[in-house]
């Protein structure tokens, strides 16, 4: 190998480190909103782009669920996922809860249902 290669790999270990490392601080460290409550996805929750399509999901089906998966308007929200509530979301329906991931740059609509308090700083 030559030197460049060397240099090379070593520089996609020392990012992959890093990138693992900021991870597990991230995962450990309490979610700190700016604006409305930090909550925690409890179950794998199916979450819409938007509201017009989460009250489409409504009444929740398999065969719905997955055809809005594969258009990419709908994602899973893995179980014990910290998200910030968006307070001002504009809809009245309280079972339907606008959030935000920690590290996604998108909103998500998720039922009432699939979010709980996040106790994490008790």
């Amino acid at each position: 190998m030559t030197k460049l290669n060397l240099a090379l790999i070593a520089a996609i270990a020392a990012a992959g480190l890093s990138t693992m490392t900021s991870a597990f601080a991230s995962a450990g460290a309490p979610l700190k909103c700016r604006h409305g409550n930090a909550l925690q996805i409890r179950g794998d929750a199916p979450a819409a782009i938007s509201y017009d399509v989460y009250s489409q999901l409504q009444p929740l089906s398999a065969k719905r669920l997955a055809l809005f998966e594969a258009a990419g308007a709908v994602k899973r929200l893995p179980d014990g996922l910290e998200v910030c509530e968006i307070a001002d979301d504009g809809v009245t329906d309280p079972s339907a809860v606008l959030v935000h991931g920690p590290d996604d740059r998108m909103a998500w609509w998720v039922g009432a249902d699939h979010v709980e308090a996040n106790h994490a700083d008790d």
